[in-house]
């Protein structure tokens, strides 16, 4: 275009301002809206934490009901390695019936998450039965 015929155009444009609320969120990518507010972030679920020694006792009775079952047949049936499962039955050898009796009930949230599987397996790998049993009081008490 030739740019002699918007010389006499340029009096003819006008400037526009427009205000216009616009919301606005940042995260994994910035979010606009011009119209409606953004609606709040959904809340994270709370964490349900696995019952190991729930989970211990059924491995347990599944692998007690019939004595040819092995410790990989019974991962394949529980969806765990056969190393978990030895796991498992070390942490249920090792420890008290009271305690394993208790925990296996228990649906305390955070009483299960304190006694996790890899606290439960450092318990258990303590030789000694009273320094066993004072670090599993100290857990409970907290």
């Amino acid at each position: 275009m030739n740019s002699k015929h918007y010389k006499g155009n340029f009096s003819k444009c006008k400037e526009i301002h427009i205000l216009v609320k616009m919301y606005r969120r940042r995260g994994k990518g910035t979010s606009i809206s011009l119209y409606d507010p953004l609606p709040s972030l959904p809340q994270k679920p709370k964490p349900v934490y696995k019952n190991i020694i729930a989970m211990a006792v059924k491995v347990s009775e599944y692998l007690e009901t019939d004595t040819k079952r092995t410790y990989t047949s019974a991962g394949d049936h529980f969806g765990v390695t056969r190393a978990r499962i030895s796991q498992l039955m070390t942490i249920l050898e090792k420890l008290q019936d009271d305690f394993i009796q208790k925990m296996g009930e228990c649906e305390d949230q955070s009483l299960i998450k304190r006694f996790s599987g890899k606290k439960l397996l450092k318990i258990s790998a303590i030789n000694n039965e009273k320094e066993r049993q004072d670090k599993i009081k100290r857990l409970l008490v907290k």
